[in-house]
């Protein structure tokens, strides 16, 4: 059965499941939501050599799936029931250790409806190991099979996963290092990029404020004797009308929807020199002057953007698969038009579609 299809009566399975209340126990659940999924993605789950169920791992405690290429262990799956929450450290920590200690690079978290992706060897926090996360229950079936399917046994055997892992982990680590250089700048860099911009000149100090604009935050360094943004501080509601940190939105968030968010970020602010973001409680909003023309929202498993650009006016960039019409449909942030961004292979669409909206929107 294709893979679209298995997560369709996974759904309906797992209502079925949960109204039956003791029914959604840890067994049950891998018999009826896990195991389709996994036979869905190319797992033979009757070939020993292929899935070793119950692996006892380092501590002598058993992984509920050892999944193998070539008898290689290649991805670690632990389950748990449909109703328990994924958020406790106590899971995320079993299953990232689990995989950690036997050197296998990446391991699952999953309650059957939603499936957390770990790269156990990523030198960053528990939390922070999150690669991404699809929830069946939220999306639409083939939104998730097409998430999902970066699991299947072809995707690993053949790379794929490692090389998704390492394009978000190394740019989100890239990105970092340069927004660091931004705030500070080296004399060094100041002076190429001056020199490389051609004519007429642009002066050291105006590229010191390009690049914290570009790279940074969108705010200068605070000055010596100040102290930036306190973790705690996210906590406090801010005033409406007033700008939240960028943590607000990207905390907590998978390492892909964070790297998907700050491509188009640095894209769209890089467009022109009136482009402006303003950071809401819901969205994250840019502007060429005075006027909308980008919405940006994040979701654990997407991002969705809104862009001012008229669906009826759509030639051959309109993409059913992945857009909507949503003048008649109520919205967080502005927009008639939106995008839903799961994957790296959409970002070229989408960085397009932002320069037509902010050109129409600017004048430009």
């Amino acid at each position: 059965m294709a893979l679209t299809e298995v997560v369709r009566r996974v759904r309906e399975d797992a209502e079925r499941l949960r109204a039956a209340r003791r029914a959604a126990n840890e067994a049950n659940t891998k018999a009826a939501l896990i195991e389709p999924v996994l036979e869905a993605l190319g797992w033979n789950l009757r070939d020993f050599e292929q899935v070793d169920r119950e692996y006892r791992v380092f501590d002598g405690t058993l992984l509920d799936y050892a999944l193998k290429v070539e008898g290689e262990k290649r991805l670690f799956v632990e389950a748990k029931a449909l109703n328990e929450s994924l958020d406790s450290p106590q899971f995320i920590s079993q299953t990232v250790n689990y995989a950690n200690n036997e050197g296998v690079q990446w391991c699952v978290l999953t309650n059957g409806l939603v499936w957390r992706v770990y790269k156990a060897t990523e030198p960053v926090d528990m939390p922070r190991k999150l690669l991404f996360e699809e929830s069946l229950s939220d999306s639409e079936p083939p939104d998730s099979a097409r998430s999902l399917q970066r699991l299947s046994r072809q995707s690993v055997e053949g790379g794929d996963l490692d090389r998704l892992g390492e394009q978000v982990f190394t740019d989100t680590r890239v990105r970092a290092a340069l927004a660091e250089l931004a705030s500070d700048p080296p004399r060094e860099l100041l002076k190429a990029i001056s020199e490389t911009t051609g004519r007429p000149p642009v002066g050291e100090e105006a590229v010191r404020a390009s690049l914290i604009r570009i790279l940074g935050d969108g705010e200068p360094p605070p000055t010596k004797g100040t102290k930036g943004t306190k973790p705690k501080d996210l906590a406090k509601p801010l005033p409406s009308g007033q700008d939240y940190p960028i943590e607000h939105h990207a905390g907590g968030k998978p390492a892909e929807i964070v790297s998907l968010f700050q491509a188009l970020d640095e894209y769209a602010r890089g467009l022109g020199a009136d482009v402006s973001r303003r950071i809401r409680k819901f969205y994250v909003g840019y502007f060429a002057g005075k006027r909308s023309f980008l919405t940006l929202e994040l979701q654990r498993a997407r991002v969705i953007v809104y862009m001012s650009l008229q669906p009826d006016e759509s030639g051959s960039w309109w993409d059913s698969s992945a857009m909507r019409d949503v003048r008649n449909i109520g919205h967080y942030g502005m927009g008639d038009t939106e995008f839903s961004l799961t994957a790296t292979e959409q970002v070229a669409k989408v960085k397009e579609l932002i320069r037509m909206a902010y050109e129409q929107t600017s004048g430009g």
